[in-house]
């Protein structure tokens, strides 16, 4: 069964278009998506998780003995972790690494496990969503 419903709904859209053109530039709400995403992403060093909520693979016996107890699991000296940028537009928001090796980490190869370090977690999509409610409330 289908139930049509039917409204006159002129003075919401001239709402929402008076909304949008109020909008502006999105850069500052992109900036602080990024923000959000760039530091869960730095957390998952010392939580050892994917956005998932998986935990990172076990080092190898192996790795572990070539790092000689420094560093930790994707940490020898701490560049992939600081490597970890944000790039925010007005329509978009990017947050990444410059480090070649870093998809490596993310995909895995053959002769490494994978451990993802980029992507959004269940907390990062709930902390955007109240961001973008603020935002919109700011708005209104």
């Amino acid at each position: 069964m289908q139930v049509d419903v039917v409204h006159d709904l002129t003075g919401v859209s001239d709402r929402l278009e008076r909304l949008a053109q109020g909008m502006g530039d999105l850069t500052p709400v992109m900036q602080a998506i990024g923000a959000v995403v760039e530091g869960s992403t730095r957390e998952r060093f010392s939580t050892k998780t994917a956005p998932d909520g998986s935990s990172w693979a076990d080092l190898k016996p192996s790795t572990l003995e070539a790092k000689n107890g420094r560093g930790g699991t994707l940490v020898d000296r701490g560049d992939l972790m600081r490597s970890i940028t944000t790039f925010a537009s007005s329509t978009s928001v990017s947050v990444g690494s410059d480090r070649p090796y870093a998809k490596y980490h993310q995909t895995g190869t053959p002769n490494m496990e994978q451990r993802e370090i980029f992507g959004l977690s269940s907390d990062d999509v709930t902390d955007i969503q109240e961001l973008l409610n603020d935002f919109m409330s700011d708005l209104l």
